[in-house]
């Protein structure tokens, strides 16, 4: 795992602005850093070593020929085949390293090279022959890669590194911000800048010496297209060799184990495997069913494995600093919060943490999978009423009482609408408009943000199915949010976080799955469940659906209450009318909104500072 980046060679100016970008991306890669010149561009590269430990190994990665040049960020499971493969073609390897396949498979297959390569990454290469660049990102998003589309070319793993660069101008994209206060994450490849796009999942761009740029994609299994359906059986199997794959590391493997059914899972394949991974839990003592203490550490005495208590006992202030200075572009998630603090301890003792994320975004594990199939029911549903229900509740511990009436609420906003509209409405964050009042610039409504969205990524004629649906979510909310998530958190202290269950196999066997298979109107994840009901103990897989969440109302309104309101009156912004801000702090209904109206200025702070920085920089070009 690695942080890249690079751009169009500027002379004199070269070395100043390769210097930025790898102390902009320092923490993702404490084990090697390097620049160097080809083809006319100019690159850059950090890296965690996690597969091939060697002092001697070096970026940019040359082929035989040393007329292409290598960046590359993640980790490719098949390396061990394609290596056999590219050897009886007479390549010659000097590495163990998984990336050095890349390079040889590209002088081999060109770009064809990408539709064989299985697992997460972000690539660059420099092609001496033809002077061109080419960058590619992996199916699902998993690692990412920003470029830039204004007047100077550059691109990298992190988008205030380009700005802090002097690469972009660092304006911000008040349309991005309006997508933002509507899901509390920007949907790709919006990013908060003007002119710093997410180069989207599964593309590879060429991008000439005289700038001209060529696109392509290839192939990824879509939902609705696979022959289906499906056995539990051929499910186990794919999933344990896909556990199995991603357990390879010439480091130390751990897992970040929560009480819910995905995690649960992957540490029962990883003891098949015969590995014992140190599991990592969280704990948030005094918050009832946030805590999931209990019923992790009831598996990890199951399994007989090591088990690492992790309490959340951050301060408001020094949660909202490691959600800043890890996050380059604003994510309201709480469970960031969380996120990075399981990195921050299981980094003393391992490299590689594999997590239980995509569970749900392939086998519709989500309430909201199902919206589409209660709108028939809820069509003539009290607005206000249902409203009434939600409010005044105070702060409650999270419960499925306190979950119900928070997803009825959401679902009576969208009744009047059509199964799209209901959808959309679930899964927006903000529920009406009056949440974004605080803004000092008029956003635009709702349910405009909403559509501009969902035409950008599903067009206007598709029906609300759930193969459309988890479509939608795979392009918008994995890529957006649970992708972005999971790589800032944990790359923010040197982790490498896999993700099996979004490898390519059970991807692929996934979309072959029948919509009955995933969600019903009572049931989401049914074969994850089956599955679970003969590899788990017994009642695991009867476990209602949780979510790694955090208790944000609680914290907001009880310790975090003083030091939020003293914040907000220390930091004065551009966007957001932080008087009014703090009168909203211990209102528990609006816990949500003001922790992403806050962390939405503590990022604009970060892009101001890095934007006065960069245009010092820029000013040397």
């Amino acid at each position: 795992m690695c942080g890249i980046a690079g751009f169009e060679s500027l002379g004199a100016a070269d070395g100043f602005v390769a210097d930025a970008l790898l102390g902009e991306l320092d923490h993702r890669g404490p084990d090697g850093h390097w620049t160097a010149s080809a083809a006319g561009w100019r690159l850059v590269q950090n890296r965690l070593a996690v597969i091939d430990l060697s002092p001697e190994l070096e970026y940019p990665m040359r082929n035989e020929d040393g007329n292409l040049a290598l960046l590359f960020n993640g980790e490719i499971y098949n390396h061990v085949e394609l290596r056999r493969e590219l050897e009886r073609s007479g390549h010659t390897f000097t590495s163990r390293c998984d990336a050095e396949v890349v390079v040889h498979g590209f002088e081999e297959w060109n770009t064809d090279l990408f539709r064989r390569l299985e697992g997460m990454w972000a690539i660059a290469i420099a092609d001496e022959r033809s002077g061109e660049l080419v960058l590619a990102r992996d199916p699902r998003g998993i690692k990412p890669l920003y470029v830039t589309t204004g007047s100077r070319f550059g691109f990298a793993s992190e988008v205030i590194a380009l700005v802090a660069a002097g690469l972009s101008r660092g304006e911000r994209d008040h349309d991005a911000i309006d997508e933002y206060l509507t899901f509390h994450y920007i949907p790709p490849p919006l990013t908060g800048v003007t002119d710093v796009r997410a180069l989207p999942p599964g593309t590879f761009m060429r991008r000439s010496a005289n700038g001209v740029e060529l696109r392509g994609t290839w192939s990824r299994p879509k939902f609705g297209e696979g022959e289906g359906p499906v056995t539990a059986h051929e499910l186990d199997e794919i999933l344990g060799a896909a556990v199995a794959r991603q357990l390879r590391a010439d480091v130390p493997v751990g897992i970040f184990l929560s009480g819910g059914l995905d995690s649960s899972l992957l540490l029962s394949y990883s003891v098949a495997a015969g590995v014992m991974p140190r599991a990592f839990t969280l704990t948030f003592t005094g918050h009832g069913d946030y805590d999931e203490w209990d019923t992790a550490s009831r598996l990890a005495q199951h399994y007989d494995v090591p088990h690492e208590r992790v309490a959340l006992d951050v301060g408001f202030s020094d949660a909202l600093h490691a959600v800043s200075r890890a996050y380059d572009v604003p994510i309201a998630d709480p469970s960031a919060i969380a996120t990075l603090k399981l990195a921050e301890h299981a980094r003393e003792y391992i490299t590689v943490a594999l997590t239980g994320t995509g569970g749900d975004d392939l086998f519709a594990g989500y309430y909201r999978h199902r919206a589409h199939l209660v709108h028939r029911y809820i069509r003539g549903l009290p607005v206000g009423g249902v409203a009434r229900l939600d409010a005044g509740r105070g702060r409650e511990r999270r419960s499925r009482l306190a979950l119900a009436r928070s997803y009825l609420v959401r679902l009576a906003a969208g009744a009047g609408e059509d199964a799209w509209e209901q959808y959309l409405s679930v899964v927006g964050a903000s529920t009406s408009d009056e949440g974004l009042g605080v803004m000092r610039s008029e956003p635009s409504a709702l349910t405009a943000i909403r559509q501009r969205v969902f035409r950008r990524h599903s067009g206007e004629t598709s029906a609300a199915t759930l193969d459309a649906i988890q479509e939608f979510e795979l392009a918008t909310y994995l890529d957006g949010n649970l992708m972005v998530k999971e790589d800032r958190a944990t790359m923010a202290f040197g982790v490498e976080g896999r993700v099996p269950l979004l490898d390519d196999h059970v991807h692929r066997i996934a979309t072959s799955t029948t919509p009955k298979q995933r969600a019903t109107l009572t049931r989401g994840k049914i074969l994850l469940r089956d599955i679970a009901r003969d590899r788990l103990p017994s009642g695991w897989a009867r476990q209602r659906k949780r979510g790694f969440a955090v208790p944000m109302a609680d914290l907001l309104g009880g310790p975090w209450r003083t030091a939020a309101v003293d914040w907000l009156g220390e930091h004065d912004s551009e966007l957001v009318d932080t008087l009014q801000l703090r009168r909203l702090v211990p209102q528990p209904d609006r816990a949500s909104d003001v922790w992403a109206l806050i962390v939405l200025c503590a990022w604009d702070e970060r892009l101001g500072a890095a934007k006065r920085v960069g245009g010092n920089r820029a000013l040397a070009f």
